[in-house]
């Protein structure tokens, strides 16, 4: 009984140590590179693993973070909270507010919000049926401009990358 509880230990210490999803507070769950949250009022994710992919929908609150070229998702939300590293895609659909946070080479569609706030160094971000997009370009100071507007509901990252 013993050895069995040991293995279990180093395999769950092995997973962490290996960059698979964080445990997120119940309702929730992760499984490997794959993290989810469904129902309830509160989703947190923590996703750093290459690759992730993550997902909160039909909860009031997400607040969910994943490292490089990983996907997150959040619909059917009153609030999502998004943060992502290189070459990420975002996508959030049917909630009231969506902020996203993210570095070079990110990929953004908002719809169907009544906000999207991103934040980026680089990439581009769509807005269909979003009554307020507001999206900037971080500097390496700290500082942000806002984005080129290429029409049609797209901005772009860096300014002038139309």
């Amino acid at each position: 009984m013993r050895g069995t509880s040991l293995l279990g230990l180093f395999l769950f210490v092995s997973s962490m140590a290996l960059g698979s999803c964080g445990p997120p507070p119940a309702p929730g769950y992760c499984a490997g590179t794959t993290c989810g949250c469904s129902g309830g009022d509160n989703c947190l994710l923590d996703c750093p693993a290459e690759g992730c992919a993550a997902e909160c929908h039909d909860v009031s609150n997400c607040d969910a973070g994943c490292g490089d070229l990983c996907e997150l998702s959040c619909h059917n939300n009153s609030n999502c909270d998004l943060e992502c590293g290189d070459g990420c895609s975002v996508d959030c659909d049917a909630v009231s507010n969506c902020d996203v946070a993210c570095g070079t080479d990110c990929a953004v569609d908002c719809s169907n919000l009544s906000n999207c706030e991103v934040v980026m160094v680089s990439g581009e971000v769509t807005c269909e049926s979003v009554g307020n997009c507001d999206v900037r370009c971080a500097a390496a100071d700290g500082s942000s401009v806002a984005a080129s507007d290429c029409g049609g509901g797209r901005f772009s990252c860096p300014v002038g990358s139309c």
